[in-house]
This record gives C-alpha cells, structure tokens and sequence, in this order.
C-alpha cells in the first residue's frame, strides 16, 4: 500500500481504494502489527485507505479513512470506541474492534458508505465506462448471450447509458436495481417506500425502448455474508442472519496455522456477569483481567444470531409492493434465517401454482430442510454460484467453528454436521422438484464469470481437496440445465431462450469438447477447460474462437 500511495500519488485527503483483496487468506498478525488498521496506517496516516474484499462484503480500512464516519445529518464523528456505543452503535455488528473495543480496521457490508469511501462496484467506473465496449466482447467469447446484472446502484446507470451507445449489444441484460431501503428511511426512520418504487418505475421506463433490455428486477440484500474474523482479537462474529446463536470459538494462530483451542461457554457465570456489566467490561484494567482469569476476551461473552439487513416486516412489504408493481425480486441470502425470511416474504405473495416463480434467491449458502422443501413448492429459482461449494481449509476456518462445536481443526468437514449436510444445497433443492440456476457474482472472488469452471464444480463439489458433501453435487445435465433452460426461467425469458425448440431466440453456443461425455467418463475435472469455438445470438455469430 505504501508502494501504491507513492505510485499514484493521490491528493492529501483523497481515498485510495483497491480491489480483490482476499480477506480471508495470508493477513496474519504481526508483533509490530497486530491490526488491519495498524498495517494500514504504517503505509498512510495521510490518505484514508480502502481494501475492497473480493466478496463485496469484507473491507479494511486506516485510521484517515474511519475518522471519514459521519451520521445522517452530515455530522463527521468517527468510528471509535465511543462512537460505536452511541451515534454509530447500529454498526456493531459490521465493526471488527480490538481488546480495548476500537476499530481494528475491519469494515463489513455498508459500513463503507457512512465513510463516503468507494465501492466495489463503483471504485473504476470511469475506467469501466471508458472501456464499455468490451463489455460484450468479453462475455461472447465465454459464451454468455444473457446476463443480470445483480446490483445496478443509482450510480451504476451510467455504465449502461455508455454501453447502449454502442452500435450493437449482443447480450440480453436484465438489471436488478439496487434500491436500499435504509436509503430511503425518513426522519421518524420510517421507509418511504412510495419514493423508492417512483425511482424504480422511472428506471425501468428509462430503458423500456433499448432492444433485449429490462429493468424490471429488485435487489434486496437480506443479510450479509457468513465470514467472522478469527485472527482478530478478540475473533469477529460472523454477520450473516442464522436460526441459532453463532459459537465463540478460541482460536490459537501458531506456525502460521490456525487452531481451535475450545469454546466460550456463553452460560458460564462469567459470562453471565460480563453480559450483565457490558459497558463496564470495556475498561482495559476490567478487560484485562477478565481475559487473565478466563481466557478469553468478556465481549466473546455477547450472543449473537447475526443481522438482518432488512427486517423481516420491510422486506414483507418491499416483496408485495414489487410484486404488485410488476417487478421481480432477487434476493441476496446467505444464512438460513435470512433464506427463511425471503421465503416467507415470497410465501404473501405466491401460492406456488405457476410453473416458475417471478422472485428468486442468490447464494443460499445454508438452508434448512424445511425451507428446501418450500423454495421447491413455491417454484423459486435459486442461483448458486458452485465454483464456491468446495472445500477451501483456510476459508472454511472463518465459517464453520462459529456455526459447529469443533473439537479439532480436523473436524472442519465432520459429515454428520449441520453446515456439512446443508452447505449450497442444490442436490436436496433438486431433489425436492426445485429450480436450480446458476450464476457468477463477478466481481466477487474474480472478475471472471468462468462458466464451464461452475459447472465442473456443480458436477464434483471439489477444488482438489476432495469433495464437499458430494450428496448435494448435480448430475452433468442438471448442471448445464441451470445454466441453460433454468437461468432463463430466473429471468423470467424462459419463452425466448433456454432451449433450442422452434419459436425461441436462436442463442447458442459450439465448445471444443463433449462435457457430458467428460462427465460420463469420470473426468468432470476437466470440464473447466473448455474453450467457446463460437457463440451465436440470434441467429448470427457474434464470437469466433482464433
């Protein structure tokens, strides 16, 4: 970062940001530097600084950037220990903080945006509306033809108005509008949600005219991501919306491998006492002697289910007014709370009897069977991203000993466990009679949306480490289904694309070797290598291969 700050050279007070830091790999503690705040502040104590987590969700940020927080009313207060026990406390669960309760560096989910800071999606937009034109290019030679783009911001639309300057955009593009609706929150803290749809019909009509163009979807985030940070000290809880309370797991870092030591028993009386005494427990001398008699931090004491991002009663009333409207609903859902609390949303305004529904969920990373049972009888797509649903022991360590009692780091994978059996589902939502879609989320993870790599991973649930509950794995032609016939159906275009049958847009694409055959033959493990030879959009050939 240092090296950045010299090379770019960027004004006294301007933002620095990057983007695709992984947040979860290789940003060990030092002993000079205990902090992601520390490091950061050793590269720049003049410029606030921002690593963009390649999830969209993950940040860190320097001391410049956090004394950037300001309240509602314009009010620049900082994040600090006392500001997250008064202007900003509805941050806490989004703040990493260290022994003393001040901000470590760690900034999740929309945390960013009370700093004024870039976004992962906005940080080069003069870049991305500078290259517009490679937009479609790109995709065509990956053998996409029909693309959502998930979370369309307000600031976002100009990159499109960029790109439908372009004499020809083979794609068909949905935007998801992201309209958040704590954006819209008047000052009794109510939703306005009257001005929040008037911005969505007025988006939506703006690109009625363009040809293969709808703007007719709705993102809603309904919680965050399922991360916690065990380096920090004392280990950030995850934030996502979970049906149970998370675990408090002890970690120990030593030969730069993590291991678990055991777990804070919540119901010990001391903790009971450290709940009880909260506020008080923040002195350094109380803390400290807390930590010499336990061993462990007395906020390892708090319980927590994670967050909604939404309520349960806003995200009710988002669903029926979207719906009344004519507009689909895309949500973000990752724990099984969260996932409940879409379904149940969906449930006022389906009674399962179309063949697919209009609303559909991304990610469902944890879900239990029951609501498996649901999303199947609703008809509601659901799109994973499978290049996510392996094993990956240094990311594992961040999820699963907040959510399973571990005696061991060698009981990560334990089969019997809840998060093992329920981890991205797509074997028992298929099973169930579900719709199983697939997607990307580029940016997040990479920039490469890699198709054919998901749909290896769909197939073998592995990454090399061996796989992942193989029991929650698709056959090879469900797998291209959910890329196919189902991402249609998602789209709500199943009428236009999806299959080749007489009637639909002749979108289709040749590849340099028979993935089913692959499959068949016991080497799905190659499926990621297939090259597009040429890709065709209706009816004509917009991509081919040198």
């Amino acid at each position: 970062m240092r090296g950045c700050v010299e090379r770019f050279k960027p004004a006294e007070g301007e933002w620095l940001a990057v983007r695709q830091w992984n947040f979860s790999e290789n940003n060990l503690p030092s002993a000079q530097m205990r902090t992601l705040r520390e490091a950061l502040d050793a590269a720049s104590t003049k410029h606030p600084i921002v690593l963009l987590g390649n999830d969209g969700h993950h940040n860190a940020t320097n001391s410049a950037g956090l004394a950037r927080a300001a309240t509602r009313d314009k009010r620049r207060l900082g994040l600090s220990a006392k500001t997250l026990q008064s202007d900003f406390a509805d941050l806490q669960p989004f703040v990493g903080v260290d022994a003393q309760g001040e901000p470590n560096g760690a900034i999740n989910e929309h945390v960013i945006e009370v700093l004024g800071g870039p976004w992962i999606l906005t940080a080069d937009l003069p870049l991305y509306m500078k290259h517009a034109g490679q937009i479609p290019a790109q995709l065509s030679s990956l053998g996409i033809t029909s693309i959502q783009d998930a979370a369309v911001a307000p600031e976002l639309q100009p990159l499109y108005d960029e790109l439908f300057k372009q004499p020809s955009v083979p794609l068909r593009i949905t935007l998801a509008q992201l309209l958040k609706p704590e954006h819209y929150r008047d000052q009794s803290g109510a939703v306005n949600f009257k001005a929040l749809f008037a911005d969505a019909r007025a988006t939506r009509e703006k690109y009625r005219s363009i040809p293969n163009v709808k703007a007719d979807a709705l993102k809603l985030f309904v919680d965050g991501v399922l991360e916690g940070d065990p380096l920090a000290s004392p280990p950030t809880l995850p934030n996502s919306a979970m049906l149970h309370d998370f675990h408090q797991p002890i970690y120990k870092l030593g030969d730069e491998r993590l291991e678990i030591q055991g777990y804070v028993d919540l119901d010990s009386k001391a903790c009971v006492q450290a709940r009880a005494e909260q506020k008080a427990a923040a002195d350094d001398t109380r803390v400290q002697a807390f930590i010499r008699d336990n061993g462990f931090h007395p906020s390892q004491c708090q319980r927590s289910r994670g967050a909604l991002l939404a309520d349960g009663a806003v995200v009710n009333e988002f669903v029926q007014r979207a719906d009344k409207d004519g507009f689909a609903v895309h949500f973000h859902a990752i724990g099984d709370r969260a996932v409940r609390t879409a379904v149940d949303a969906v449930a006022t305004v389906s009674d399962g009897k179309k063949p697919v529904n209009r609303h559909s969920i991304s990610h469902l990373q944890l879900a239990t069977d029951e609501d498996i049972a649901r999303l199947s009888e609703l008809k509601i797509p659901v799109a994973f991203t499978f290049a996510w649903a392996v094993k990956s022991p240094g990311y594992d360590m961040t999820v699963v000993p907040f959510i399973e009692k571990l005696a061991s780091s060698e009981e990560l994978y334990r089969k019997d466990s809840y998060y093992y059996r329920n981890v991205y589902p797509a074997g028992a939502l298929m099973k169930a009679g579900g719709i199983v879609a697939a997607g990307s989320d580029a940016p997040v993870e990479t920039d490469d949306p890699r198709p054919f790599l998901n749909i290896q991973r769909a197939v073998t649930r592995d990454a090399g480490a061996g796989a992942f509950n193989p029991d929650q794995g698709l056959s090879i032609l469900d797998a291209i289904d959910s890329y196919t016939i189902n991402g249609a159906r998602l789209l709500n275009q199943q009428a236009l694309t999806g299959s080749l049958e007489p009637g639909k847009k002749a979108d289709f694409i040749v590849v340099d070797r028979d993935i089913v055959a692959l499959a068949q033959k016991g080497q799905a493990d190659r499926i990621g290598e297939t090259r597009v030879l040429q890709t065709w959009f209706d009816g004509e050939t917009v991509y081919r291969a040198e």
